[in-house]
């Protein structure tokens, strides 16, 4: 742990953990979409669920949290980009089904069909096979629109899988032109980014988490303006506070003010990788 942490009692970096569930912020918005996607797992019969936002707004985390959460009569699987044919995506969902199958069959239908099985087998022994697809934008629309094979799965006219598509915002158009698609949707959210109140909230939160006693490192106009700089997108709070708690701990400041943010901010916008909002 570097010494700037040491200033703070910090066992954990608070703004580096992308895929580290305690640091989950269920606010107004995650805490939703965490809610909605687990009655979509525990109901088991609506098809598909998808989840949309911007990039770095925390869906990945989410769904991070989703599998971690997950029940022990529900077997669920990830796809950690989806941008494949149909054939190559198959093979990926048999791999994380039947990971210890000595080979994979050739032939998208042949995998369909082995797919098929196993689903029927989990559902047999009382368990609910959810895959889950991030990244799902990059999903050529072929291979979206043969996405209903998946869900026409049935054991004895019940449901036995349900597919979750994570993606950004223009994964809802791509859905849309789908009609097949479109119409087996049964849960759709769409994360937005944090307003001020919730930035405080979250940047708070993960200082908890990470080992300070109250989390109270930034003060209010330094969230606020932090805000204002990242439009609330947790990413870019990540980046822009791990900075701001080097330049204060370089103040020999116990507490992260505006100026501290805006210095950085103002190096940051030298090097155009960050513009203020207006």
């Amino acid at each position: 742990m570097s010494e700037h942490h040491q200033l703070w009692n910090l066992h954990s970096r608070p703004f580096e953990a992308p895929w580290d569930t305690r640091f989950f912020f269920a606010g107004r918005q995650h805490g939703e979409a965490l809610d909605r996607l687990l009655y979509l797992v525990e109901e088991r019969s609506m098809n598909i669920g998808v989840l949309t936002g911007d990039i770095g707004c925390g869906k990945t985390l989410t769904r991070a949290v989703l599998q971690a959460s997950a029940a022990p009569d529900v077997k669920m699987i990830a796809i950690e980009n989806s941008g494949y044919s149909m054939e190559e995506l198959v093979r990926l969902m048999l791999h994380k089904l039947e990971p210890e199958a000595a080979s994979i069959p050739p032939g998208k239908m042949i995998c369909i069909a082995r797919i098929e099985q196993l689903i029927e087998a989990y559902a047999a022994a009382g368990r609910h096979v959810v895959i889950l697809l991030d990244e799902a934008q990059d999903m050529p629309l072929e291979t979206l629109r043969e996405l209903r094979w998946i869900t026409n799965f049935n054991g004895g006219g019940r449901s036995i899988v349900t597919l979750v598509l994570i993606g950004q915002p223009n994964l809802r158009s791509m859905i849309e032109a789908s009609p097949a698609i479109d119409q087996r949707v049964s849960l759709r959210f769409h994360v937005q980014a944090l307003d001020a109140e919730e930035t405080a909230a979250y940047l708070a939160h993960r200082l908890h988490i990470a080992g300070h006693p109250n989390g109270q490192v930034f003060d209010l106009p330094a969230a606020v303006l932090l805000h204002r700089l990242t439009r609330g997108i947790p990413r870019e709070i990540n980046r822009l506070a791990k900075l701001s708690m080097e330049h204060a701990w370089a103040s020999d400041s116990v507490i992260v003010n505006s100026d501290h943010v805006m210095a950085v901010a103002r190096d940051l916008m030298r090097h155009q990788n960050l513009s203020i909002a207006a």
